[in-house]
């Protein structure tokens, strides 16, 4: 999956909230099936969402859908609903095996050849909330090509994860710092360059939402799940490059433009060896940077294996 900073949450039974959803500026919509619609509303949610996506892909938002648990019964139905063009992956909640994830893959391959779309267009996202997932995440993340991102990190005050672990949250969230690391190995292991945090469920101390992001950001989550708009500016800061960070990996790339001209492979840099895994790191920085619409400016352009 892209790096997306920021992914908001919306009910898939308010169609109005789908299409207000944009103006709030995330870099993607996550339209929910499971716990944000009412039980007696899924069956009539499933058209409504099915919409949502046709409309947001006509306006260039890409869209993920959180369908139910493989074990309610729901999942297939609401996979056949909603496998239109636009939908860039499901998620899908308490995830505990292998085997879920691959009835997962054969719904999602049945449901693309009837809507005439390419075999593995759709990715999974796997959202591990019980215990066994969570020790399960490299096994989930790793069960079939179509696996696009596992989510992890921010650990709430109650909620699936809060009853299954049975943690006492803090504000500074050590008790959660295990779990979304973790996660995060998992997710890098398998290959997954842009994992993905679960996000602040908080939505009146916005200082607590930025703590909460900037941590998970710290040890190495590349976006997030949003409860809510008023977190998205904050996602988009903290998920995207710095100035700092821009300005001091096109030092980088300067250094070592400069060591290659004098014949070396290696110079110091700001007090530090820096070298072609470096430049890398660097290339990688500003051309996320580029892609978010950052200013960056010129930089030398080194290449490296």
């Amino acid at each position: 999956m892209k790096l997306y900073r920021s992914i908001l949450f919306v009910p898939g039974n308010r169609a109005e909230w789908i299409d207000k959803a944009p103006k709030y500026k995330p870099d993607a919509l996550i339209i929910d099936l499971e716990d944000a619609v009412p039980i007696a509303e899924k069956a009539e949610a499933r058209p409504i969402v099915r919409a949502g996506i046709e409309r947001s892909h006509k306006r260039g938002m890409p869209t993920v859908v959180r369908v139910n648990g493989v074990d309610t019964g729901l999942t297939s139905d609401d996979i056949e609903a909603i496998v239109v063009p636009g939908l860039v992956a499901v998620a899908v909640p308490k995830l505990e095996k292998r085997e879920e994830i691959l009835k997962v893959d054969a719904w999602l391959e049945h449901y693309e050849r009837k809507a005439g779309l390419p075999i593995g267009s759709v990715e999974i996202v796997a959202i591990p909330e019980t215990a066994k997932g969570l020790m399960n995440a490299y096994e989930l993340i790793s069960a079939c090509e179509r696996m696009g991102n596992i989510v992890g990190g921010v650990g709430a005050r109650s909620g699936d994860v809060t009853k299954a672990i049975g943690y006492r949250w803090t504000r500074n969230g050590f008790e959660t710092l295990y779990l979304a690391s973790h996660v995060l190995l998992a997710a890098r292991a398998a290959g997954i360059e842009y994992p993905l945090a679960a996000g602040s469920l908080e939505v009146s101390d916005l200082e607590l939402v930025r703590a909460q992001l900037q941590r998970v950001r710290e040890i190495g989550y590349r976006g997030s799940l949003l409860i809510h708009p008023s977190a998205i500016a904050i996602a988009n800061e903290i998920f995207a490059p710095s100035k700092e960070e821009i300005e001091w990996n096109k030092g980088v790339m300067r250094a070592m433009d400069e060591a290659e001209r004098a014949g070396k492979a290696a110079v110091t840099y700001d007090g530090m060896m820096v070298d072609y895994a470096h430049v890398r790191n660097a290339l990688d920085l500003l051309q996320q940077a580029e892609s978010f619409g950052l200013e960056v400016g010129e930089y030398p352009k080194v290449k490296a294996l």
